[in-house]
């Protein structure tokens, strides 16, 4: 017998839907919990089985953790786990998953992560024909959502509106305004940065230098300049983080936190000439190497380096390269993209073009297919060329998808 569709007036309790009867709509107290848990402890629930369908199962907590679906033929071997790396389920955010049961035993399962909850609130439903799961307009779309989105969509765009959890596009763009001959592959970075960058293996505070003398055209409080930045690095641990640091009057300052690498610096705030008048160069507190650049009136760090998170994975597709000489011979460029990755500290090339300038002087790819990017890469460009003075620029993007 069909499955039809319930009157809005009918009752929800005792409900007969085909052959099935139910108090539709109560929940499984086998799989159902409100007991906060202790960090990176779990819950599991009691396998059951029964003539439902489906499953659905609904939660809450104050701290991040994991959703798993336990499926077993026998109710003694849970063999099946769906997803098979779980839904990652974001702190103070209801989730609401499904999945079909069919004949099998079920078991919820819930890995808390790393702090105790102090509430947890988690309802499994046995159910059947609820029915797709819909996505309302103004809702943020996460990676691994169950339901389909009830609006046009353009992912890019949602990606860089915020509106798709889990995932972060990153556009990267520099510059070098001259390249030397002979020199090899040089990092294109507005900053000083002669040759190759400088990985940091080991979690290191960072030294702010600035013009910090006072006057007209520098930075630091209370001048006209930038008064704090805004600093989106990796932490120890190698995830993302973002910390605003406000600067000092002395020109030299030292980060409270540590960090392995810096993907962007931003002035946060600034005086009236709402740049940042001076250089402003961020180095490793051990060894000095330089780490970002943000070149006077640029508000920006201007470097073509980015680190992947430990957490996540990425897809670099669109790529622009371009150079030239403002005056005399037409100068060939090597550019060359690189994957450093800190497990096995070696450094990849993944990609190459020789540019002669003379015929052309800039380059838009946009691979189909994408260049992965695997768990703590770190990716940089460099050009080498055959002329003094050469300037290049550069940009691209890629898409970063925490691991889910």
């Amino acid at each position: 017998m069909p499955i039809s569709k319930i009157p809005s007036t009918t009752a929800l309790d005792s409900v007969t839907i085909g052959s099935i009867s139910t108090d539709y709509g109560n929940a499984s107290t086998d799989n159902s919990t409100t007991t906060p848990l202790a960090g990176d402890a779990t819950y599991t629930g009691t396998g059951e089985q029964n003539d439902f369908p489906e499953v659905l199962v609904m939660s809450k907590a104050d701290v991040a953790g994991t959703l798993y679906f336990d499926f077993s033929s026998d109710g003694t071997n849970w063999d099946s786990t769906y997803p098979t790396s779980g839904y990652a389920c974001s702190a103070g955010v209801p989730e609401v998953h499904r999945a079909a049961v069919g004949g099998r035993y079920f078991r919820v399962r819930y890995v808390n992560g790393s702090s105790a909850q102090s509430y947890f609130r988690l309802t499994t439903y046995n159910t059947a024909g609820i029915g797709q799961l819909s996505a309302a307009y103004n809702q943020t779309m996460g990676l691994d959502s169950d339901a389909i989105a009830t609006r046009p969509s353009s992912f890019q765009d949602e990606v860089k509106l915020g509106r798709r959890s889990g995932v972060t596009g990153w556009n990267k763009f520099g510059y070098h305004s001259g390249l030397t001959a002979a020199s090899g592959d040089q990092l294109v970075t507005a900053g000083s940065i002669t040759t190759l960058p400088t990985i940091l293996t080991t979690a290191d505070t960072f030294d702010i230098a600035y013009d910090g003398t006072g006057g007209g055209s520098t930075d630091g409080s209370g001048t006209t300049g930038a008064t704090s930045l805004v600093i989106y690095y990796l932490d120890a641990n190698g995830q993302s983080a973002t910390a605003v640091h406000a600067l000092g009057t002395d020109g030299s300052d030292t980060t409270s936190f540590t960090g392995l690498g810096i993907n962007r610096v931003a002035v946060y705030a600034s005086g009236t000439a709402n740049v940042n008048n001076s250089d402003i160069t961020i180095t490793a507190t051990t060894g000095g190497s330089e780490q970002a650049f943000i070149p006077a009136g640029g508000s920006v760090t201007q470097q073509l380096w980015f680190h992947t998170p430990t957490d996540s994975k990425g897809v670099l597709k669109d790529i622009f390269l371009a150079a030239n000489k403002l005056s005399g011979s037409s100068p060939n460029v090597i550019f060359k993209i690189w994957a450093y990755n800190r497990g096995v500290d070696t450094a990849y090339e993944i990609f190459r073009y020789t540019m002669d300038t003379g015929s052309t002087n800039q380059l838009v790819y946009a691979d189909k297919v994408g260049f992965g990017v695997s768990a703590g890469d770190v990716i940089y460009v460099t050009a080498d060329t055959d002329t003094n003075s050469t300037v290049v620029e550069g940009r691209f993007s890629l898409n970063v998808y925490q691991n889910q």
